[in-house]
């Protein structure tokens, strides 16, 4: 990891531009070189040695690192939203597909718009450098002409930090845009999207689709009675259990007020039914306790659940959850009903 001490780490000017006593300053450079240990970058070069000389260097100060000497490999592994790099440094010149390549493939994907690339060249003609930049690279830097060369090194981590810092704030917002901020599950406006992209797939490969609305029964009453601190706390305590009831593939998401919809992807009617059902129990048998553990609550959720029909669009399934959702409250509460062949039906017993 890089310290304060570092010769060959020039000092950045945002540390200057905050710091205003010794002390802070060293807090400021500690806390920096902690979140670049976070810091995960794919280096992409089709030379062996250059792939392991460039690893070695930045593993040396703190990073993360895998590496590829493949491309289009480089592309499938950015395909996922949820890659987990920070910054991409690629190689101008490969065979198959270059970098230029590489960028113009990654700035397609909507969750790579924002991704730092470092493109690497051995040229210092404007004419190979600009078409990058111009396709979306962050920056370029020329290579090391000889190993070891202390100003290069400086110049090329400056870079590497400065870039990889800002991919660890993209990742930032970006979890922010999509996150709850009371109960960190996905919002609205992700879910949405999510459900989207999972009737897409369902209809794609020909695979199941199930979704469960739910809803915390009398939280009004929870918030007239004990306060709204009690009712962000049952809202998180509540949160928490679905999350964990969920499985790996499921999105759990904080539809709006006290209403949950999670998605269950591959997943047929009985199924989905009997993981809600099992969750719906253990919650009423569990007590919730609130502020501050001084005020254990018999909390009770009912729920519909509805699975994805050919004429079924985002809004009609989620709909029809909604409407067995409302006959489960209206019929008396604490009760999972299904949304099934035109019908609203209690689980099969």
């Amino acid at each position: 990891m890089i310290t304060p001490d570092d010769h060959e780490t020039p000092q950045l000017g945002s540390f200057g531009d905050v710091c205003r006593s010794e002390d802070s300053c060293v807090v400021a450079r500690r806390d920096f070189n902690f979140a670049m240990t976070q810091a995960r970058i794919l280096f992409v070069d089709d030379s062996l040695p250059m792939r392991l000389r460039y690893e070695a260097l930045l593993r040396k100060h703190g990073f993360a690192v895998e590496t590829t000497g493949d491309a289009s490999w480089a592309l499938q592994l950015l395909t996922p939203p949820d890659h987990g790099f920070h910054l991409v440094i690629s190689d101008l010149y490969m065979p198959e597909m270059d970098g230029r390549a590489l960028v113009e493939g990654l700035r397609k994907l909507p969750h790579n718009k924002m991704l730092p690339v470092l493109v690497l060249t051995g040229s210092p003609d404007w004419e190979d450098v600009v078409p990058s930049l111009e396709a979306g690279a962050s920056d370029y830097v020329l290579k090391e002409r000889q190993e070891h060369d202390p100003q290069w090194q400086g110049e090329f981590l400056a870079r590497v930090k400065n870039h990889a810092q800002t991919g660890l704030l993209a990742e930032q917002l970006d979890r922010m845009s999509r996150t709850d901020s009371l109960t960190d599950l996905f919002n609205r406006r992700h879910g949405t999207q999510r459900l989207d992209e999972e009737i897409f797939r369902s209809r794609r490969y020909g695979r199941g689709l199930a979704v469960c609305l739910m809803d915390i029964d009398h939280f009004k009453k929870v918030n007239d009675t004990h306060g709204h601190q009690a009712g962000d706390d049952v809202l998180i305590e509540v949160a928490s259990r679905l999350a964990e009831m969920s499985r790996e593939s499921d999105c759990v998401i904080r539809w709006g007020g006290e209403e949950f919809l999670v998605l269950f992807p591959e997943t047929e009617m009985e199924e989905a039914a009997g993981i809600v059902e099992r969750f719906r129990r253990e919650l009423g048998g569990s007590p919730v306790c609130v502020n501050r553990q001084l005020f254990p609550l018999e909390i009770t959720v009912s729920g519909g659940v509805a699975v994805l029909e050919p004429q079924d669009t985002a809004e009609s399934l989620v709909a029809r959850a909604d409407s067995a959702l409302y006959k489960a409250k209206e019929s008396g509460r604490n009760k999972l009903l299904l949304a099934q062949f035109g019908e609203v039906l209690p689980i099969p017993v």
